[in-house]
């Protein structure tokens, strides 16, 4: 067996103790006895086998209890996403247009479904909305974590798909005793994002086993856009520095397209006059949320018990873990731009017949109202458009574990998770009815009779009773009431609650989902033989894992007949059969200029039900030239099976920012007459645009249809994602510093075909420009008002591109006694060498210091943590200082030409303060950007003018806690 050692204590305090990458340094913790004892053997996230020593040729980062008390989150997600090694566009609650009230890790950039979660070293049901490809950290709180462990390297051949950037293992208290409650609140203070929560942990022990239970209740508040100053407008920007208020151009004022133009009551609601869309835009970021609010409630168990002496089983013990947690989290966007034709591609014609049209609308020079094919109206009185969501997973895991006769650790294990979710949406409007509702219309008398003029016509402006939708016989239509968009909000001539409750009242709709994992897996490790280095260590194991998912639309939904979109049902899963194996060979030892050198293997064959079978391996070698310096290196193969959603998937429309290369919008009269004259032009009225081109009038969200690969009718097999990992590194604990240590690792990543989407952009400009993907792209037909506007661009999953990233971690720990307290430092960061995206095309984007709106969010090219512990008396003060350097965003639109900016960088500090006033008592206060720095501007991010994955948008946040324990 391995024997304890002067590194092995200090690596375990570079590893353990201080590197938190965003928490305070904590004390060295004494893991083992005295160097000449033999001490327990213990699991390595990364490794399988069981072993005496912390470090191991894989580069992990940990965060322990102590320092996840020193920052102000309740949650895993908000723990993990402030770490350096963070990158891309990860979900989170600070994300409204386009969350889901999750937070999710995105390791490396590479994606919350390339970063493998565990709890304990064992798998966890995905959760979201339903068939969902990784996992929501808000579902495990951080009242239950002894530590978080993240390995930042491929991990398939130890735990399968997945594991491509690394892996999160989540340790929880499994061996707690007494009595703890913890009270928490806190906000902004600007009086928002008010955050509450109570968490209750108490455990018993017996000289046979231990039950811990955890209970606990949190409430995040919200905030809104329109309360930061850097979010009150959607800003445009220009390549001179100058800015101007953006907007939506469908505006509560409307915007109507007339054949003699496109007009507008303008923001004044005056007379009739030309639109123009840098005046004339609606503001639409004050009523956004900025933060989600979002409740959650949750219950665990852990427990293990000694069953006793079972034949060459030996000790057997037993362990069981289960876990409930219910989040609801709402999202709330800006009234609906009610656009039928340009927006949702359904035609509603506003009559020249309608009432409203007759005497509010604009009129021709002869004073005759319009037939208007393209209009746009934000219909503000529904106060906004409210999405609600209730999420519910049980999670629980069982097995035994003890050692045989000859010192072999084995294990059995059953995993069963299970996450369900309910979602309904408010203030969406129904096509069918606004279509009738904006048609021709009439009167009834007081008897109930229709209005008609000598010819039997309805009359449209008479004095009677009730006016009345018509359909194409001149008949009235039950129960409709015709829509008014013309009037003043807040007026009396505004769109009317009758009028609302008839487009969208009855309208809201429901959505279901659900996500399943099972797992059964069996291991074994030990020692095979001895060599004169040491033992020969080996794992081996099987694992049997299901999974499937579900996404179930309302029948609105099914019809596409509402404006909350359209999508088509989601149900799949799969099996896998999998067998893995471990070596760890020791190659020399106590020799000279090889104090250790140890060789590590890992191979794991999986079987799977949709495609096949897939061989993953590792190799790994740790050596240690001297006894204060190792130097460590993996080279792995890792990889993604495509997911349930992945596949199955069922058709759904969205809304990516795009431009159309046929639309004239986007140039110059003489820009576009070029363009028509070019041999490009052939592309685009190939796929329906008028040979005399079209103008959009400025959509810049074009529908497009996504979803599993299922959906391209048998013509597209998703098969998994490959990778090659490797990472070389050291740990360095000078002899001639005390309480110093260091580690540097080397990392790279190469990702061949993707599991992923072309992109609407991207099979825009390959239509145009090469002719390919013209077939995915649906245009309205030369008869229609729309002629050429994008109906819809099909951009369903495919096995697409790649991803080439490579970068250096470093960690810098230092602790150090005064007669002023004791003090501890720390430095870590991650600088970014590499991070080409490869395209469909074969196009490479290159991410490095830059925010890609359309190519995975922000990969700033040094992100660093400095940290500063000061402890003295019953007082323990932290210090933490988060920098994120500037990068380069690309603003375009059709206010401007392309053009590159810099995004500035970022420093946050948070600051807090813990004083024990007794053993049992705990006081905690903090502030969260002590300084109130506000987010630098990211024009191109979607919603708040500023990467709202990346960057803290809420502001200085003032917190206390109280904890108690006995």
């Amino acid at each position: 067996m391995y024997k304890n050692s002067i590194l092995a204590k200090s690596v375990r305090f570079a590893l353990i103790s201080g590197a938190a990458a965003t928490a305070a340094i904590t004390a060295p913790v004494a893991f083992a006895a005295e160097e000449s004892a033999e001490v327990e053997r213990i699991s390595v996230t990364g490794s399988r086998i069981k072993r005496t020593d912390m470090e191991g040729s894989n580069p992990v980062t940990t965060i322990d209890a102590a320092a996840i008390e020193k920052m102000s989150v309740n949650n895993v997600g908000d723990l993990l996403k402030s770490l350096t090694s963070s990158a891309g566009a990860a979900t989170n609650t600070q994300t409204n247009n386009g969350g889901d009230s999750s937070t999710r890790f995105s390791l490396r950039g590479m994606g919350s479904e390339r970063t493998l979660v565990l709890i304990n070293g064992r798998r966890v049901v995905a959760g979201g909305s339903g068939a969902n490809s990784s996992v929501d950290l808000n579902t495990i709180p951080t009242a239950i974590v002894k530590r978080v462990e993240i390995l930042k390297d491929g991990a398939s051949a130890t735990y399968g798909s997945d594991a491509i950037a690394g892996v999160v293992n989540i340790i929880t208290k499994d061996d707690f005793e007494g009595f703890e409650l913890k009270l928490n609140y806190g906000g902004s203070d600007k009086g928002d994002a008010v955050t509450k929560g109570v968490d209750v942990t108490f455990g018993a022990a017996s000289d046979r086993g231990n039950v811990v239970v955890a209970l606990g209740y949190s409430d995040q508040g919200d905030a809104f856009m329109g309360d930061r100053s850097f979010s009150e407008y959607e800003l445009r920007a220009y390549e001179d520095g100058m800015t101007e208020q953006g907007g939506s151009s469908a505006p509560p004022w409307v915007n109507a397209n007339t054949p003699d133009g496109r007009v507008t009551r303008g923001p004044e609601y005056g007379n009739w006059r030309d639109y123009s869309g840098a005046t004339d835009s609606y503001n639409y970021n004050p009523v956004n949320y900025l933060q989600t609010p979002s409740k959650r409630r949750y219950a665990s168990v852990f427990a293990n018990y000694t069953l006793g002496e079972f034949g060459f089983l030996g000790e057997v013990n037993s362990f069981a873990e289960a876990s409930y947690v219910q989040t609801t989290g709402n999202r709330r966007l800006a009234p609906e731009p009610l656009a039928p034709l340009i927006f949702f591609g359904s035609a509603a014609p506003y009559s020249p017949n309608n009432y409203y049209n007759q005497t509010m609308g604009p009129k021709d020079a002869n004073g005759n109202a319009y037939v208007i094919d393209d209009w746009r109206r934000r219909m503000i009185e529904t106060g906004g458009r409210a999405n609600e969501r209730d999420y519910k997973t049980f999670r629980t895991a069982v097995g035994f574990n003890g050692a045989l006769d000859n010192g072999w650790d084995w294990e059995v294990s059953y995993v069963w998770g299970q996450s369900d979710s309910v979602e309904t949406a408010a203030g969406y409007f129904n096509l069918d009815r606004v279509a009738e509702a904006v048609g021709p219309s009439g009167w009834l008398d007081a008897n109930g009779n229709l209005i008609v003029d000598g010819n039997g016509d309805a009359v449209v402006d008479a004095n009677g009773s009730q006016l009345v939708c018509l359909d194409a016989n001149g008949g009235a239509i039950d129960g409709c009431v015709p829509l008014n968009i013309f009037g003043t909000p807040g007026s009396a001539d505004e769109v009317s609650p009758e009028m609302l409750q008839y487009i969208s009242g009855d309208y809201n709709t429901t959505e279901t989902g659900q996500n399943k994992q099972e797992v059964l897996t069996a291991l074994i490790s030990g020692d095979l033989f001895d060599l004169p280095a040491g033992s020969v260590g080996f794992a081996a194991g099987w694992e049997q894992r299901k999974e499937s998912g579900s996404y179930t639309p309302d029948s609105l939904i099914l019809q596409g007949i509402t404006t909350a979109g359209s999508a088509v049902g989601t149900s799949g899963g799969y099996d896998v059969q999998e067998l893995f194996g471990e070596l760890i060979v020791p190659i020399l030892a106590d020799a000279p200029m090889a104090h250790m050198l140890d060789f590590e293997a890992a191979v794991r064959y999986s079987d799977y039900s949709t495609f096949g079978t897939n061989t993953s391996g590792k190799l790994g070698v740790k050596w240690m030239p001297i006894e204060s310096l190792m130097v460590r290196a993996t080279l792995s193969e890792a990889f993604r099976a495509p997911t349930t959603s992945d596949l199955y998937g069922g058709a759904s429309v969205g809304f990516p920012e795009a431009t159309d290369p046929c639309d004239g919008n986007f140039y110059t009269d003489a820009e576009y007459t070029a363009v028509k004259a070019s041999s490009n032009w052939a592309n685009c009225t190939g796929t329906g645009v008028p040979t005399t081109g079209y103008d959009s009038g400025g959509v810049e969200q074009i529908p497009s249809n996504g979803g599993g690969s299922d959906n391209w009718v048998g013509t597209t097999d998703l098969t998994p994602e490959t990778a090659e990992v490797l990472t070389v590194g050291f740990v360095y604990n000078p002899d001639f510093i005390d309480n110093f240590s260091m580690s540097v690792d080397y990392w790279k990543i190469e990702l061949e075909n993707a599991i992923s989407t072309v992109g609407t952009q991207t099979r825009l400009d390959g239509c145009f420009n090469t002719g390919t993907y013209c077939e995915t792209i649906t245009r309205f037909g030369e008869t229609s008002a729309a002629a050429g506007g994008i109906i819809t661009v099909d951009n369903y999953t495919v096995n697409v591109g790649g991803i080439n990233t490579a970068g250096i971690d470093y960690d810098l720990r230092y602790t150090f006694e005064s007669g002023f307290g004791d003090w501890g430092l720390g430095l870590d960061g991650t600088y970014l060498l590499q991070y080409d995206k490869i395209l469909a095309d074969g196009s490479i984007i290159d991410h490095v210091g830059r925010y890609e709106v359309n190519h995975d969010g922000m990969f700033a090219k040094l992100k660093t943590n400095f940290t500063v512990n000061w402890t003295i008396a019953d007082f323990d003060t932290s210090l933490i200082t988060r920098y994120i350097t500037s990068v380069v965003e690309t603003e375009a639109g059709w206010w401007t030409d392309p053009f590159e900016r810099d995004v500035d960088s970022n420093i946050i500090v948070d600051f807090q303060t813990n004083y024990t006033v007794s053993e049992h008592l705990m006081l905690t206060a903090g502030v969260n950007n002590l300084f109130d720095e506000t987010p630098p501007f990211v024009y191109s991010a979607p919603g708040a003018n500023t990467d709202v994955s990346t960057y803290d948008v809420i502001g200085r946040t003032i917190y206390l806690r109280a904890g108690v324990k006995f």
